[in-house]
């Protein structure tokens, strides 16, 4: 298998991506995910953010594209649990000639595209006619 290293540059919804990475939740969520996927009961426990909160601001951020789910994990009797993992690998804010502007790398969704195909055999091909 050969993986890709490329790093997607956003630059779009400033605002609302500027909102998230000034917020207090997303950045704790942020922080706590990007070593390790976490549920988001987890996560609102690590970070002592009230459940609901926690779910908004994780809807917020995948939205956004600095969060994805990584996997779903089977914790009892078929009951899955989503665990998300950080993507966002740098962010700048930065203010020019009174305007700001927020621009930020991500990792690359991983949709099985960095894969290569399987090699494609040719069928022999009979005698001419």
């Amino acid at each position: 298998m050969i993986v890709v290293s490329v790093m997607i540059v956003r630059e779009q919804s400033s605002k609302d991506v500027s909102r998230l990475l000034a917020d207090d939740y997303s950045q704790k969520i942020l922080v706590s995910t990007y070593a390790s996927p976490m549920s988001a009961q987890k996560l609102s426990k690590i970070c002592q953010i009230p459940i609901a909160a926690c779910y908004r601001r994780i809807h917020e951020l995948e939205q956004a594209g600095l969060i994805a789910v990584d996997r779903e994990k089977e914790v009892y009797k078929g009951r899955k649990v989503r665990l998300y993992k950080c993507k966002l690998r740098s962010a700048t804010i930065k203010f020019n000639n009174g305007r700001f502007a927020v621009k930020y790398e991500c990792e690359p969704e991983n949709n099985g595209a960095d894969e290569l195909p399987p090699p494609v055999t040719p069928e022999p091909m009979g005698p001419a006619q």
